[in-house]
């Protein structure tokens, strides 16, 4: 008998045999890719991967008898699902791009489904089971913590999987997701936006937070923005591809189109308005780096991001008098609700309202000063 058992060494895990090895189970193991004895544990043992488990368990189970132990226990799952080199399956991956998913969804997705992949281990994406899934949504929520938009993520990600790559029937695997949240977006003040620009002293730099501003642009939108979708005979810029493949006209500001030809004739751009230095689309941390940079600068203590300037924008044009049907359309926002959120956050009106607190002090003063 030859128990195959993970053993945790030097803070990585290999997989060790005990017992007694001998005649063709000897050849087997000691002829195997980076084996190893250990005199402290008093055994032979190889690099662990799930591959490597299941190739040398088959290969002793045909010349001697095999048990596996342990491989259950927390901690040795904790590690392995840490560092197993886990991949996405082909088909997976494939079929995003066939049904021409977004670079950015199609990330996250694959990044989502791994994780679900390197919890189940040592199980493969064609052994698990709903109680698989059920036990991993617990995990991120108890153990992990993860936000409710994490998790509608991980769940998007498996049913992914299940509906579009496995073709199942949906009544098999249905999952319950948890109550949205309902939070308000983070919005600058005008002085902040302006006090940002000021602080953004980089031609190109500046350039691309007046356009995410003045236009109300989601990060992938300036980023896909192209020479072309710039029309300054009609003062708009051409949204092409948006969220949900759709396309859609927004402002083109004056004042961010005349730092537009400034920053065209000193860099020059080829074909995207915004090129990276090997010509390729800019990327999208570079562009948060110079707002958070900026925002530092500014000593804006919000934390704000790209998306804080569409929010931003959308809220001021609310607070100037634009009605929110002409919002909806420059957002791109196919229901009306969601446009409707900038009224949360909006500032409009609040200057004609008085705190009952402030009311109450008032007559309090008038009080005493008709004492006196």
């Amino acid at each position: 008998m030859i128990s195959i058992e993970p053993l945790l060494h030097k803070n990585e895990i290999w997989i060790c045999f005990r017992g007694y090895l001998k005649g063709e189970a000897y050849t087997i193991v000691n002829s195997y890719p980076g084996r190893c004895y250990s005199a402290t544990n008093r055994c032979y043992h190889i690099p662990y991967s799930k591959a490597s488990l299941s190739e040398i368990s088959i290969a002793l189970g045909k010349v001697c008898e095999v048990q596996l132990l342990k491989w259950g226990d927390k901690e040795v799952l904790e590690k392995i699902r840490g560092n197993d080199p886990v991949s996405v399956p082909l088909p997976y991956h494939e079929t995003l791009i066939k049904l021409r998913y977004s670079p950015a969804t199609l990330e996250n997705y694959e990044a989502q489904f791994k994780q679900f992949l390197r919890f189940i281990l040592p199980k493969n994406s064609e052994e698990f089971s709903e109680t698989d899934i059920h036990d991993y949504l617990l995990h991120l929520i108890n153990e992990r913590k993860v936000s409710i938009s994490t998790q509608n993520q991980a769940i998007n990600s498996i049913k992914f999987y299940l509906e579009h790559v496995k073709h199942k029937e949906r009544q098999v695997y249905y999952l319950d997701r948890p109550l949205k949240e309902y939070k308000l977006p983070t919005v600058m003040s005008e002085e902040e936006v302006s006090s940002l620009f000021q602080e953004i002293k980089n031609l190109k730099h500046k350039c691309i937070v007046l356009l995410l501003y003045s236009a109300g642009l989601r990060m992938s939108e300036l980023l896909s923005l192209t020479k072309n979708d710039i029309d300054v005979d009609r003062g708009i810029i051409n949204v092409r591809n948006g969220k949900g493949r759709k396309d859609r006209i927004t402002l083109l500001s004056k004042v961010a189109y005349q730092h537009l030809v400034q920053y065209y004739a000193q860099y020059v751009p080829k074909h995207w308005v915004f090129e990276g230095p090997d010509g390729k689309e800019y990327s999208a941390r570079s562009v948060n780096n110079i707002i958070k940079a900026g925002a530092a600068k500014a000593g804006i203590k919000k934390t704000i991001s790209a998306h804080t300037l569409r929010h931003s924008f959308a809220t001021h044009l609310l607070e100037n008098g634009t009605d929110l049907r002409y919002i909806q359309d420059l957002l791109g926002h196919e229901n009306s609700k969601t446009t409707e959120r900038y009224t949360h956050v909006t500032k409009k009106g609040f200057g004609k309202l008085l705190s009952p607190l402030d009311s109450m002090m008032s007559k309090i003063t008038l009080d005493s000063n008709k004492d006196i």
